[in-house]
């Protein structure tokens, strides 16, 4: 009985819907606690502000940002913040689009886990996912990987669904789980359709050979395809030379090989991404080791159907973070996708401890990481301090080391618990530690986050530009290669900000040619106005750690204002301000 614990009984799967309805409701409300807090960072900008313009122009086709033409993404994400919007979402709220993206992850990985495993590992898969740091971190965050997520998960669980049919049964899932996928490229481009390729071709040529492909039923995809994304993609592309080579080729081919022009965005090393992944999955990515022997029995054909089970969910986490591995474009957030996977393999890892079939090696393993809890707390009481403080921008936000006694408090007595309960190998106690730990680490994270907000958002400089400058004074931002982080400046000032040209030229998407002469100010005519008669304003590129203003204007001036990396200066004196230069 032990072996097979959480086997699924038949019909057991469909039990738990209202719960997993419940939890994931839930999820949402504790999720949306200060939503406001802190406001948009540099990478939310951007959708907020083109969601913005878009109400404004009355125009849902064509995004722009800060007036002009903006086509990197797909929409999706905009027209549900211009919705939040309409709808009376203040600001920060907006993010309330992202919320239901996590809502809708929850629910689906409940519903995934209660058919793959039984109904109570659904809900602790759905309880895991849920109070997964990067998880609930990315359910703040306004930008469309929540999306992403959410697609891949709900095509799954519908694909998995059809498995159980037959014959002409399995076409509704089927197209439903395309459709999903076609929600999923209206957010984030083909992304969706290749992490979720990666599972469900591994299995279904496990299960059927490569014949079983057409099981898939892709010209039902093609034509739910056609139905949902097509014709957004197709109308841009008709109003706006240009964009097809720059979408297609461009921000997919080449953005591939790390050979996308502009060069707005650097990929991050192998040596940041993974342990993003696995500071993301905490704490329940411990568990995930307990579900290895299963995983490798459930490459057979003639494998039971919990370790087939475990295998696809394992051919899921590691085939998304195998293909960004292998993109030298890859950002430390394109690990989000794995996370579904990693939440339903923890709680099967939780459910065979509970059971009693976790070996001495994984009690081993979990001993050990008691030992680094320990260790980490140790370190964080007497030396962490010093150390953190030597961080230039920690170092300029004391109130985030005043978060150091809190958490290293937590690290103890979590390591305690955990410790105790590896002696006693009691699985409850493992499961107390991690919550000891997992639950007040992200308060105090969330806390950390809001406290940093002077150097990873716009908001606090554009009070004082909306308290000190005249609407009527132009505002000149340094514009780096990645200019769209002038959205958020744009945002909150609700003026379009002049941009002056990046430093080391600029590549325009071939969409952008015919306005490449109005799209930045040249340094010269920067410099020309900066000592004529009219009054200018100079907010400095945030990406770029300036300890003195000195250099970043071309003659006298005046600080505003300094948040975090960011530089407020005049040309002309404004009450309040410190002449220099």
């Amino acid at each position: 009985m032990a072996k097979d614990a959480g086997v699924r009984v038949g019909g057991q799967g469909r039990v738990h819907l209202g719960a997993a309805l419940l939890l994931a409701l839930a999820f949402g409300t504790l999720a949306s606690i200060h939503l406001d807090r802190p406001g948009f960072f540099d990478n939310e900008g951007r959708y907020a502000e083109v969601a913005r313009e878009m109400l404004v122009r009355h125009d849902l086709v064509t995004p722009e940002m800060n007036q002009t033409l903006f086509l990197n993404k797909p929409p999706l994400m905009y027209w549900l913040v211009a919705g939040a919007f309409a709808f009376g979402a203040s600001d920060e709220w907006a993010r309330v689009a992202s919320v239901l993206a996590a809502m809708v992850s929850v629910f689906f990985t409940c519903r995934l886990g209660a058919r793959l495993f039984d109904g109570i590992t659904g809900l602790i898969s759905g309880a895991f996912l849920g109070t997964m740091f990067g998880f609930v971190l990315e359910a703040r965050t306004l930008r469309p990987d929540g999306w992403l997520v959410a697609s891949v998960v709900a095509a799954l669980y519908c694909w998995r669904a059809a498995e159980d049919e037959e014959g002409r049964r399995r076409t509704p899932g089927l197209a439903l789980g395309w459709a999903w996928l076609a929600v999923g490229f209206m957010a984030k481009g083909a992304v969706p359709v290749a992490v979720v390729a990666i599972p469900v071709i591994a299995c279904t040529v496990r299960d059927h050979g490569l014949r079983g492909v057409w099981r898939l039923q892709p010209v039902v995809g093609l034509a739910v395809f056609a139905l949902v994304a097509a014709p957004w993609h197709v109308a841009v592309a008709l109003r706006h030379p240009g964009f097809a080579w720059d979408y297609i080729v461009n921000q997919h081919l080449l953005f591939l090989f790390d050979k996308k022009l502009p060069r707005d965005s650097v990929g991050d090393p192998l040596r940041v991404f993974w342990p993003m992944f696995l500071g993301r999955s905490l704490p329940w990515i411990i568990l995930v080791p307990f579900t290895v022997r299963e995983a490798l029995s459930g490459r057979r054909r003639d494998a039971s159907p919990i370790e087939r089970s475990v295998f696809l969910c394992w051919t899921w986490a590691v085939g998304v973070m195998l293909m960004f591995s292998a993109i030298p474009s890859r950002l430390e957030h394109y690990s989000l996708p794995a996370l579904p996977a990693v939440a339903l393999l923890a709680a099967r890892g939780s459910r065979r401890l509970a059971a009693g079939v976790v070996g001495p090696l994984g009690w081993a393993w979990l001993g050990a990481i008691a030992v680094g809890l320990l260790a980490a707390g140790v370190v964080g009481a007497f030396w962490a301090h010093d150390l953190l403080a030597r961080v230039y921008w920690l170092k300029a936000m004391p109130a985030l080391l005043d978060l150091l006694p809190a958490s290293t408090a937590v690290t103890l007595l979590g390591g305690a618990i955990l410790a105790w309960s590896v002696r006693r190998h009691t699985a409850a106690g493992v499961a107390i530690a991690l919550v000891t730990v997992g639950l007040p680490m992200m308060a105090i994270v969330l806390r950390a986050q809001a406290d940093a907000e002077p150097f990873f958002s716009w908001r606090p400089l554009a009070r004082v530009i909306d308290a000190r400058i005249p609407g009527s004074m132009e505002i000149v931002f340094e514009a780096p290669e990645e200019y769209q982080l002038v959205g958020g400046l744009a945002y909150y000032t609700g003026r379009r900000i002049t941009m002056l040209a990046p430093p080391h030229g600029f590549t325009p998407p071939t969409y952008l040619e015919p306005y490449r002469d109005g799209l930045f100010l040249e340094r010269a005519e920067f410099a020309r106005r900066w000592a004529g008669p009219d009054a200018l304003a100079f907010v400095s590129d945030p990406q770029r750690r300036r300890d003195t203003p000195d250099g970043l204007v071309p003659g006298p001036f005046h600080v505003l204002d300094r948040s975090g990396d960011r530089w407020l200066l005049t040309n002309r004196d404004i009450p309040g301000t410190r002449s220099e230069g």
